[in-house]
């Protein structure tokens, strides 16, 4: 009698179970869609998205912000990135090459926050499939194409007489 019982309420459970995910697909079926066509498609990423880092260069001068100093190397949990320097006829260091293994980065964005010049930065890149493994280690280059430069930084719009007031009136004094 026990196994009839227990027979009956599967078989009238599989008819409430099917009739509830009828439901859910009939209710969804109207809805907004969200599929994006990728291809043709991109998404639009926040602007703190941490894609691949990168070097960007500097409009002004042409060249990136990057010393050579190695903080990036030595604070990555990977250890992927390496640098090669050399010592310049006027004793400072010149970047020589600088390579990311981007298949093992994840993204975490400690070698920006490491760098002291911000020369380094997370970049919005995030299509990064290959055909072979050693394509996926960015060299100098590559990593100067994906950055880009740096935005321009604007000059400062109260010069002059204006400035001096607005510098007392948040001192404290008068004129």
């Amino acid at each position: 009698m026990r196994k009839n019982r227990s027979l009956f309420y599967e078989i009238i459970y599989t008819f409430i179970s099917l009739a509830k995910g009828m439901a859910v697909t009939f209710v969804n079926m109207w809805r907004k869609k969200v599929t994006l066509m990728y291809p043709e498609k991109r998404w639009e990423l926040p602007d703190n998205y941490r894609g691949i880092p990168t070097l960007p260069t500097d409009p002004a001068t042409g060249k990136d912000k990057c010393l050579a100093c190695g903080s990036c190397a030595r604070v990555c949990p990977e250890q992927i990135i390496t640098i090669e320097h050399e010592v310049g006829e006027d004793k400072k260091r010149r970047l020589k090459e600088f390579k990311i293994d981007v298949s093992r980065c994840m993204f975490c964005g400690l070698c920006t926050e490491a760098c002291p010049t911000k020369g380094l930065a997370m970049s919005h890149h995030y299509e990064l499939t290959s055909f072979t493994k050693e394509e996926m280690v960015y060299n100098l280059e590559k990593l100067h194409e994906l950055g880009g430069q740096f935005p321009a930084e604007p000059e400062p719009e109260n010069t002059g007489e204006d400035s001096d007031k607005q510098d007392e009136k948040a001192v404290g004094g008068e004129k």
